[in-house]
């Protein structure tokens, strides 16, 4: 009953709307040719940050909850495939009583008693086993299973989400760590610049070839730059606090591995986009929405099969006696078999109303998978244009960077033979540092812009094998299932399944 599940039509771009630029601001030994979307923080070469994504995917607390609210979907599989399975139940009962043959029967019909005896003080034992078998006719528990099967991989596809926006954030913070760092060596460098620029003025102050105006300019540069290092030291600290929690860990046992400064990543020459419809493919929330689809898609078939009769086949076999007065008396053996109906004939239309209720998730998951479509689509292309715009600034940088390296050593050199003055030298290398400052921030900004664009293709799930595979038994209900559903056949492996409905 209901409809089968079909996948909708997205209307998918052909192309993306700009396509990631090759990066010109690195030395060639920097760059890295290409980048595998499976594992794309390799494509950064750095160890470190290899061997943290490695700690988070085994004790992310966020993938540790994903992974529970997975076990749990596969465990509701066990309860629809034994809902269409037969059941039985054993009975067994005995009491001690006193009175007639018309008091004492009351006692027996709580132990499913149904003989009667005469006398007093008398025990009545009954046992038996009941077993029925539903007769899926309409295909109720058939959809049910279905859709049983369908949120199970609709919880794998969300543990995989999960696990790659923990990656992504790995990175993004371990970037951020590196620039800060980056960042604050620039500012102890210009500091170490400006107290040896104040010690060579006071010496030229000292001999009379100087004015002490020229002293003070030297020693404000000086504590200007100081200043900026208090802040610098608190973002790094803070990027080394996110990187433990993501790795579920205190920051003070990760403190001697993240303790040491290091040289930030490199960018990869060229990022392998691919086309719009790959992200059907590879982002685990889409295809997590579109078993999403299916599953309520089922569910509505598996209302619509209420309004039909339900058919059981049921038996029961069974013994009851008792000793009567000083005498025995033999266990008289109870049997029977026969069909069981059940059809809701007046429900004032509360059948109708589930129908209604399924229909409409059902169009809520839909509309819930187009629109994840389109956000992913929009997600690359402005990962995409904001990853160019910060390489192409990169690029502008590195040049002001030379030009300002080289306007610094003239200024210097025109001081010193008296063709200018001290101010000229204090403005190039204030001018200097703070074109160092924005080169190095505008590369953290690019390397995060970058993982944004990784996060936004989808890739990276793939890499997680951590979950044992747990075998389902498979009955023929269940294949006969998704073979009158149209499905084709998908793995009982919800965590490592990619084949689509």
């Amino acid at each position: 009953m209901g409809p089968d599940f079909q996948l909708p039509e997205t209307g998918l771009p052909e192309r993306y709307l700009a396509g990631v630029n090759t990066s010109k601001t690195a030395p060639a030994s920097e760059l890295v040719a290409s980048v595998n979307l499976t594992q794309w923080w390799r494509s950064f070469r750095d160890p470190r940050l290899v061997s943290l994504v490695e700690q988070s995917i085994a004790a992310n607390p966020d993938i540790a909850i994903a992974l529970a609210r997975l076990q749990q979907a596969r465990a509701q599989q066990f309860i629809a495939i034994g809902a269409a399975l037969p059941k039985g139940e054993l009975s067994a009962g005995a009491a001690y009583g006193t009175g007639t043959d018309n008091t004492r029967a009351r006692v027996g019909d709580t132990l499913h008693s149904a003989a009667n005896t005469t006398g007093y003080n008398h025990i009545d034992e009954a046992g038996g086993f009941d077993a029925a078998w539903e007769l899926d006719i309409f295909g109720k528990l058939r959809r049910e299973i279905e859709a049983s099967h369908l949120d199970a991989l609709a919880a794998a596809k969300a543990r995989d989400a999960v696990l790659v926006s923990v990656i992504a954030n790995v990175a993004r913070a371990y970037i951020e760590l590196r620039g800060f760092q980056a960042q604050a060596a620039v500012t102890r460098s210009n500091i170490e610049s400006a107290r040896r620029r104040l010690e060579f003025v006071q010496d030229r102050f000292n001999q009379g070839l100087t004015n002490e105006l020229d002293v003070t300019l030297a020693q404000r540069q000086l504590a200007a730059f100081e200043a900026g290092l208090g802040p610098l030291t608190g973002q790094v600290q803070s990027s080394r606090y996110v990187i433990a929690a993501l790795l579920g860990q205190y920051p003070e046992t990760l403190a001697k591995e993240l303790r040491a400064d290091g040289p930030a990543p490199r960018f990869p020459a060229k990022v392998p986009t691919g086309l719009p419809v790959s992200l059907l493919q590879r982002r685990a929330d889409i295809q997590q929405a579109e078993f999403e689809i299916g599953a309520a898609t089922a569910r509505m078939g598996s209302a619509i099969a209420d309004l039909f009769p339900r058919v059981a086949v049921t038996g029961a076999v069974g013994g009851q006696g008792g000793p009567r007065a000083a005498t025995g008396t033999p266990i008289t053996f109870i049997g029977g078999i026969g069909p069981a109906l059940y059809w809701p004939v007046l429900d004032f239309g509360t059948l109708d109303a589930r129908i209604e209720v399924a229909d409409y998730r059902a169009r809520e998951a839909l509309l819930r998978y187009k629109a994840n479509v389109l956000g992913a689509v929009q997600e690359v292309d402005q990962a995409i244009a904001a990853y160019n715009a910060e390489q192409s600034r990169l690029d502008s940088l590195s040049r002001a960077r030379g030009a300002a390296l080289d306007a610094v050593r003239l200024s210097t050199e025109r001081y010193e033979r008296g063709l200018t003055d001290f101010l000229n030298v204090l403005d190039a290398e204030r001018q200097r540092f703070e074109i160092e400052a924005q080169y190095e921030i505008s590369r953290r900004i690019a390397g995060v812009q970058l993982v944004a664009l990784y996060k936004a293709l989808g890739g990276g799930w793939e890499h997680y094998q951590a979950v044992p595979p747990i075998r389902l038994p498979e009955p023929a209900i269940a294949a006969a299932a998704r073979e009158s559903n149209g499905l084709r056949p998908i793995s009982t492996d919800p965590g490592l399944s990619q084949a689509q409905p």
